[in-house]
């Protein structure tokens, strides 16, 4: 494949062009360019070459969540493919290997590859979708078909996302389901037997403590440990335990996976150019910027402004092609009306890129134009059209344009121009070097297409080259351990101007294809290692003993010019892994907590047993801040959950003879530590019967000498779980069990406190009397209302109290008589 006819223009020194907002980032010493290429077939392929030493790709950050990328400089300006033949040009498409996305099923081929597991394939189409979206509010009806998401808009909100998500899935022949999230949307699919959940919209998937398998839903609300060890919400969020919390809060549901969801599938990037008809993709947007959606853009300089422009050439019969005419004759190379008519020539203008503007260029006279959006109805317009088009209206993909002469009106030339929306990572942008661009199309026949690239070329500051050597992990090495502080020589800048930033990733492909969570593709800048070559993990167990990885690190420079990525390196790291099959089982009335030695890693020298009344906690030596939103019965730091540590593989924890410190919670977990003292990451966690009473009642009493007996059960504080609460997403700790004492049997002289279980009471008889002690659980009705919101989500709504479980304490008081 080739292209026919090359002309080449070389500008300097003239205005480039920019739109907003790089027309007010000019520089001094920047080259306007422009290369235009002819092309006569239905495919070509060429290539462009773009000097200087900053583009659009490194001056930019990776994609946000509640921001997107980050940008300082763009060097591309706008592409433009027109028709210059004199046949229709059927599906056109310009592509520079990076935005192949016309079709879902051209999405999903971009992402899939031959011989992928069922795996690889949820993971590379998820990966692939958060590079392209962040979020943001828009059209509904527009943002959940991913070919608009990608090409025109950009952006959607969760519903949206995991509909997109989902569509993508089933296309790559893989089953979905939604989960169901407390004000969220979210997306699982099913393979290897199971579901695993991944996060579109926050840019977040969950490992399980295998630090391999993904996080189903269920998984998840079981333990939100598995979110909380997790960075959350995309990499231009800061690390911040709160919103990992939050975050881990709207993991509510429990119950069975059910339903479906379905993407739009037949939205497609086609098109077809009359002749003199052309689409410009620009980088950029107007001033003000022209959008289409519910809501003003938050970020208006992550939209592009494009071009569909039609000149048709009335000087050529083939101009008739293209529209529909009644009574018009050609007077003296001018459009007019038969004599004695009013002749009427009606153009249907039709985008795969939304109209969000436009405007008409007219050469004549006594001209007059109307629009309809259905070739019935009709409106006036002069030559502005932008009031057509308002972001809030329904979104135009077509439209219909009337001219009508009558007299002695003439129509010598007309342009019809329409400014439309484009999403700016999809455009066929140039890098710096060598790029290979692929024309083709669907015509029936070859025509003719002239496409002429403009750009600019800046060397204002050289990209800061890549870290050299790492310090620590070595490359090819082992490790002690798995909490790694990862270091790496100072990146130099040629220039001489100061490192910014870092961008660290970390993968078990080598070929770091995805990085192993979003717990390892961060921004130094977002973490505690802030202004320093390195990366610390927050602690250890998020990585395994005896497998290999791989990382690398790139570093921008304080003009915001990212260099490129180092070597990937390698190392392996030494030590134990988490205990396996933790259970809690009851035996003579004290419960010993047992776990086996897990095969992976060296063999464990001992073990450390923590413990909390916190569903899905953490593990700490120290105290610690936790999340409790509107409770207020906790304390918002909780203190250390450390028990003890032993040398065997069972510790008793729960009983009346427990005299150790944190002993008798609900909840327990384990943590592996071999001969070095290297640790392993937590367990999972065991759960204690409750209710279950661990104090001793007293066995004898005096008459006449009142006696107290405080009764204490083991009871679970649930955890920071999300409700809509009058219509407000609201977190709380609303899972709290509350015990309720009653005294089943006992002397009458005895009574118990219902919601303290002080036992107290001034015996007046010599004697044994038999007391049973009655301990029930209770917490708030968590249920359902059966309301469900738009995208699947249901309400959950308190209605009074259910009991979790009973226990009683059987025992006898013998009462002596008093001393003489």
């Amino acid at each position: 494949m080739q292209t026919n006819l090359l002309l080449i223009a070389l500008v300097l020194g003239a205005d480039d062009g920019a739109l907003a907002p790089w027309g007010s980032k000019r520089h001094r010493a920047d080259m306007p360019r422009r290369e235009v290429r002819q092309i006569d077939s239905r495919q070509a392929e060429y290539v462009l070459t773009q000097g200087g030493t900053m583009d659009g790709t490194n001056c930019r950050s990776p994609q946000g969540v509640w921001e997107p990328f980050e940008q300082t400089w763009e060097s591309n300006r706008s592409v433009r493919l027109e028709n210059v033949g004199l046949t229709d040009i059927v599906n056109p498409w310009l592509s520079n290997g990076r935005n192949d996305f016309r079709s879902l099923k051209e999405i999903v081929a971009r992402a899939v590859r031959p011989g992928m597991s069922d795996k690889e394939k949820a993971l590379a189409l998820w990966w692939q979708e958060i590079q392209h979206r962040y979020h943001w509010g828009g059209d509904n009806s527009e943002l959940s078909s991913p070919v608009k998401v990608f090409n025109v808009y950009g952006h959607n909100t969760c519903g949206n996302d995991s509909i997109c998500l989902a569509g993508q899935w089933k296309v790559a022949g893989l089953k979905v389901a939604p989960a169901r999230v407390v004000g969220h949307c979210v997306t699982q699919v099913f393979y290897d037997g199971g579901w695993h959940l991944f996060d579109g919209d926050m840019h977040s998937l969950y490992l399980l403590r295998d630090n391999e398998t993904i996080a189903g839903e269920q998984d998840i609300v079981r333990d939100h440990d598995l979110v909380k060890r997790t960075h959350t919400q995309g990499i231009l969020q800061p690390d911040r335990r709160a919103g990992d919390e939050w975050e881990s809060s709207i993991y509510v549901f429990e119950g069975e996976v059910v339903g479906d969801r379905n993407a739009d599938t037949a939205t497609a990037m086609n098109m077809t150019l009359r002749p003199g008809e052309a689409l410009v993709w620009r980088w950029g947007h107007v001033t003000p910027v022209k959008y289409h959606g519910a809501n003003q853009p938050r970020f208006p300089d992550r939209i592009c402004n494009g071009l569909w422009e039609y000149r048709p050439d009335i000087t050529q019969d083939v101009w008739r092609k293209g529209a529909a005419i009644e009574g018009i004759q050609v007077v003296d190379g001018a459009l007019a009306a038969e004599p004695g008519r009013t002749g009427t020539i009606t153009w249907t203008m039709r985008s795969p890129y939304v109209f969000v503007g436009g405007n008409l260029e007219v050469d004549g006279n006594g001209a007059k134009f109307a629009v309809s959006w259905d070739g019935k109805t009709w409106e006036d317009v002069g030559a502005d059209l932008n009031g057509k088009f308002p972001p809030q209206g329904a979104a135009r993909y077509a439209y219909y344009l009337r001219c009508q002469l009558a007299g002695d009106a003439r129509l010598r030339r007309l342009t019809i121009r329409n400014d439309v929306q484009m999403a700016p990572l999809t455009l066929p942008g140039l890098q710096i070097g060598e790029n290979r661009f692929v024309y083709s199309d669907d015509g029936p026949e070859d025509g003719k297409v002239r496409i002429t690239h403009e750009w600019v070329e800046r060397s204002a500051s050289q990209p800061p080259a890549a870290p050299a050597e790492p310090i620590s992990p070595k490359h090819d090495g082992d490790f002690e351990g798995t909490s790694v502080a990862f270091q790496w020589q100072p990146a130099a800048d040629p220039d001489g101007d100061k490192i910014a930033d870092y961008h660290f990733e970390l993968s078990p492909y080598n070929d770091m294809r995805r990085p192993l969570s979003m717990s390892f593709t961060k921004l130094i800048s977002r973490t505690a290692d802030a202004g320093q070559p390195r990366y610390t993990l927050a602690e250890p167990g998020q990585l395994n003993p005896d497998r290999e990885y791989f990382w690398r690190v790139r570093a921008q420079d304080s003009r915001g010019v990212w260099g490129p990525w180092s070597k990937t390196w390698s190392f392996t790291p030494r030590g134990p892994a988490p205990p396996l099959e933790v259970a809690l089982k009851v035996e003579g009335g004290q419960g010993v907590l047992r776990w086996k030695p897990n095969p992976l890693g060296r063999k464990p020298a001992a073990y450390r047993v923590y413990a909390s009344d916190e569903k899905g906690f953490s593990v700490s030596d120290e105290p610690y801040d936790v999340s409790i939103g509107v409770s207020k019965e906790l304390p918002k730091q909780f203190p250390p959950n450390f028990v003890a540590e032993v040398a065997g593989a069972e510790l008793p924890v729960v009983g009346a003879a427990r005299a150790l410190k944190n002993a008798n919670k609900a909840f327990y977990r384990v943590v592996a530590v071999d001969a070095t003292g290297q640790r392993s990451g937590p367990s999972d966690y065991a759960a204690a019967p409750r209710p279950f009473i661990v104090t001793r009642p007293p066995a004898a009493a005096t008459k006449g000498k009142e006696i107290q007996y405080s009764v204490a059960t083991i009871r679970s504080l649930g955890d920071l779980r999300m409700r809509q609460v009058g219509g407000k997403e609201t977190t709380g700790f609303w899972d709290i069990e509350k015990p309720r004492f009653s005294l089943r049997r006992g002397p009458q002289w005895l009574a118990i406190d219902k919601d303290t279980g002080q036992l107290s009471g001034t015996p007046d008889a010599a004697g044994k009397s038999e007391v049973v002690v009655e301990v029930t659980l209770e917490r708030e009705l968590r249920r359902l209302d059966g309301e469900v919101l738009k995208w699947g989500n249901e309400k959950v709504v308190s209605a009074g109290t259910e009991t979790v479980g009973s226990t009683t304490q059987t025992f006898v008081i013998d009462v002596r008589p008093e001393p003489r």
